[in-house]
């Protein structure tokens, strides 16, 4: 029985789902963005995915950690940005991508609890910035609004949360559903194998790895190449601290219980 897999449907992880692709011949992915495969994973619909940190630890008594891998920055990840029109002193209304669960968390980590509510971004983020003060985007969504700088003002949320901490930013681990982890132990650490060997085939082959992601991904192979430097596939002893400290205050802020459903920016609601 083949096991169904998460993919995100972003250039980020594309170094790891790119040498699965080549070897997993037993995987089924089921393409999506970050929450939209958090939520098929909790629902059963998928047996293991990449999952945001912070959804793994409001689920973790039905996960199962595969501590092999993680997206990881030590520094700026260019695809975590909260965009805007003031400086971020002066910021006071915010729309958030529905697409993420950690950015979320990370970014009222970063600003305190002090400032106001977010709202959920339904628009396109141009449109929601003459709504609103700042607008907070991940993945392939914040890397085009950086190349064409959709706002005068960014901050990369990793960097900040590096330059606050000094420890790297954990954005999302690797599991499975606990049932499955339970029944199919074989199965999953055949996926564990694989995943190193494409962390193997990243780190030896690189140069590949960016010209296959430019054949797929709107952006240049340079670009890329930049990019994915910037980023850990790693899940070692600096990456498992990291996502210590992070979860750890996120716990104190009260962060980690399921959120209330914010208001829509552009929804009419």
């Amino acid at each position: 029985m083949s096991l169904r897999v998460g993919r995100i449907a972003a250039l980020n992880m594309f170094p790891i789902y790119f040498g699965l692709e080549a070897r997993g011949d037993g995987l089924r992915f089921t393409d999506g963005v970050p929450t939209a495969l958090n939520d098929a994973l909790l629902a059963g619909r998928l047996d293991v995915s990449a999952v945001s940190s912070v959804a793994y630890a409001r689920n973790a008594d039905r996960l199962a950690l595969v501590p092999v891998a993680s997206i990881t920055a030590a520094g700026a990840a260019d695809s975590i940005q909260l965009f805007s029109r003031v400086p971020l002193t002066r910021v006071e209304t915010i729309a958030v991508t529905p697409h993420s669960a950690t950015s979320v968390v990370l970014l009222r980590l970063l600003l305190g609890s002090d400032r106001p509510p977010f709202r959920v971004l339904e628009v396109s983020p141009r449109k929601a910035l003459r709504e609103v003060d700042a607008v907070l985007l991940i993945g392939d969504e914040a890397l085009a609004g950086l190349r064409a700088r959709i706002a005068p003002f960014n901050v990369d949320l990793a960097e900040f949360w590096h330059d606050q901490t000094g420890l790297p930013m954990v954005f999302a681990v690797w599991a499975a559903r606990l049932e499955v982890a339970r029944s199919r132990p074989e199965a999953i650490g055949s996926l564990a194998d694989l995943i190193r060997d494409a962390q193997r085939g990243f780190h030896e082959r690189p140069d590949a790895v960016v010209e296959a992601a430019a054949q797929r991904f709107p952006f240049p192979a340079e670009f890329i190449r930049k990019y994915f430097g910037g980023l850990s596939y790693e899940f070692g002893e600096v990456e498992r601290a990291g996502l210590a400290h992070f979860l750890d205050r996120a716990g104190e802020a009260g962060l980690l219980r399921a959120p209330a459903a914010p208001e829509g920016v552009g929804s009419g609601r």
